[in-house]
């Protein structure tokens, strides 16, 4: 691999939260077990349901996200990650992913990956305090939006009180 191309790469993984704070040795350890995929507009990456045994890091191309019943509801951009939580959690994928555009993908196995943090505790750290941390900010995040929600769903109330009120208001004067 060229030193450009390794270089790319390297900035690549940086990117992705799960893995950044690693340091260059050991993005380099990250870059050994991974494997390149390519995929064709219109080819599933994954489907939803599916075993999680896998996690993919979009290089270069457009990903599209879909529920179960083809709603898209997201799109992937390079440098993204698909399916870390899954790698980690093993739970099964919760939406399937389809390649929008040619696509080219960094892939972790799980077994691989797993036995990389077996192998390397300071990878390991690293990666589950990094993945702690955006679970936290997901957290947050949703704590915020159930928030903000409540005090929309309390305004909406507030307005249909007084929306009775002058329905009330209207039919007495009948």
């Amino acid at each position: 691999m060229g030193v450009d191309k390794a270089q790319a790469l390297i900035k690549a993984i940086n990117k992705i939260p799960m893995f950044s704070n690693l340091g260059e040795a050991n993005v380099r350890i990250i870059l050994q077990v991974c494997e390149f995929r390519q995929v064709g507009a219109d080819d599933f990456v994954c489907k939803a349901g599916e075993q999680s045994d896998e996690m993919l890091v979009l290089l270069s191309g457009k990903l599209g996200v879909f529920t179960e019943e083809n709603v898209s509801i997201a799109t992937i951009e390079p440098v993204a990650p698909v399916g870390e939580m899954g790698l980690i959690t093993g739970q099964p994928r919760s939406a399937t992913v389809k390649a929008l555009a040619a696509s080219n993908m960094l892939v972790v196995k799980k077994m691989v990956f797993d036995r990389l943090m077996r192998s390397n505790g300071q990878v390991c750290i690293q990666v589950y305090r990094n993945v702690m941390q955006t679970l936290w900010g997901r957290l947050q995040e949703s704590k915020e939006q159930h928030l903000q929600a409540e005090d929309e769903c309390n305004e909406l109330v507030g307005k249909l009180g007084t929306v009775e009120q002058e329905t009330q208001a209207l039919r007495e004067r009948r």
